[in-house]
């Protein structure tokens, strides 16, 4: 498979970018990262650079006493029928929700708060996917603790039909944090603490993506090598119905890597961010289909269009953020939306 240019598709002077979703029509939205504690949380992607609040300023900015608003999002994912799926991670205190928006009808189509008991006190629910087919979402919650670790990392599975939902794989060591530090540029990622002790950062669960067949969702742990997969009418499962584990799958090898999507034959798009590179991740192997140590800074999340013939990435140098660099701002704005051509196959035709 051969990819075309890096293509700049829209700048941001300040704002990083966190995750795309491109809709059926093509629009491309994206989360503004949680980590600046924006005003604005989703932003839709426009050719005359303004980049407007999505859906509206009011959704799209901090809670208001009745209930809309976002307080802190990365996942952002786009449904068969149009409806715009965002998951808000909450504020301090606050349940995580997902706001499904109705982009035809510009109105409010579904709300579903996470209950406490699906939830660690260390919950990170930064990403998810949606099994349009079984009508469950699949939610990646990291988790992380104080000292800059994912303890309890697993895949919160809620059922779209009841609005119930239930915690998958916690633990699972696929799931887990490597024992090596995470490194850019021979840095290791790192919080400092008020007493001004470096902590390195050991990042579990983060990658996650599901085929466009919806056959299998794929997943990973940042700071790990390796992808696993598990068949979706076993994961969709209620709790406890079936031994999870056992069904997991050992996939291929990737790089460390924030997020990835993946096409009907199990290529895995890989955002690359030590090398500041996007990657293809198979059981034949690795390769690098774009690298650029200016733009691609942090590749962080990728989509897939409809058809298979874009992927686009969002790139936010999170690794000279404060927050992940030992207290120090490196930053060098502007950040982008970006877009690599690889007409991946993504129908029945395609699948292996």
């Amino acid at each position: 498979m051969n990819s075309g240019p890096l293509e700049i598709f829209a700048t941001f002077p300040v704002e990083r970018p966190g995750n795309p979703t491109v809709m059926p029509d093509g629009r491309v939205l994206v989360s503004v990262s949680a980590i600046i504690a924006p005003d604005i949380s989703v932003r839709a992607v426009t050719e005359d650079g303004e980049h407007p609040a999505y859906p509206d300023a009011t959704w799209a900015a901090r809670p208001t006493a009745d209930g809309r608003g976002m307080s802190a999002v990365i996942g952002i994912r786009t449904d068969p029928d149009g409806m715009v799926w965002i998951l808000d991670m909450g504020a301090p205190g606050q349940q995580p929700r997902l706001i499904a928006w109705n982009d035809r009808e510009q109105c409010l189509h579904r709300l579903i708060v996470l209950p406490q008991n699906v939830l660690r006190a260390s919950s990170f629910t930064q990403d998810f996917v949606i099994d349009w087919r079984r009508q469950r979402i699949y939610i990646a919650d990291m988790t992380m603790n104080p000292s800059g670790a994912s303890d309890y990392p697993a895949i919160v599975v809620v059922d779209l039909q009841t609005g119930l939902s239930w915690r998958s794989l916690e633990c699972y060591p696929g799931l887990m944090p490597g024992d090596v530090p995470l490194m850019i540029n021979g840095k290791a990622l790192s919080l400092r603490t008020p007493d001004g002790e470096v902590i390195p950062y050991r990042y579990g669960l983060n990658p996650i993506a599901i085929d466009p067949l919806g056959r299998w969702v794929y997943f990973g742990s940042m700071s790990t090598r390796q992808v696993y997969r598990i068949a979706t009418d076993l994961l969709a499962q209620p709790a406890g119905t079936a031994p999870l584990s056992e069904a997991v799958e050992y996939w291929c090898e990737k790089p460390h890597c924030d997020g990835f999507d993946v096409d009907a034959q199990g290529n895995v798009y890989v955002t690359d961010i030590a090398n500041s590179a996007i990657g293809l991740a198979s059981p034949a192997g690795y390769r690098i289909l774009a690298q650029d140590d200016r733009l691609l800074g942090w590749p962080d999340g990728v989509e897939l269009d409809a058809q298979g013939k874009w992927l686009y990435i969002t790139a936010n140098q999170l690794h000279r953020h404060p927050l992940l660099n030992a207290g120090e701002d490196d930053s060098q704005p502007p950040f982008h939306v970006l877009r690599l051509r690889v007409d991946a196959p993504m129908g029945l035709s395609d699948a292996p």
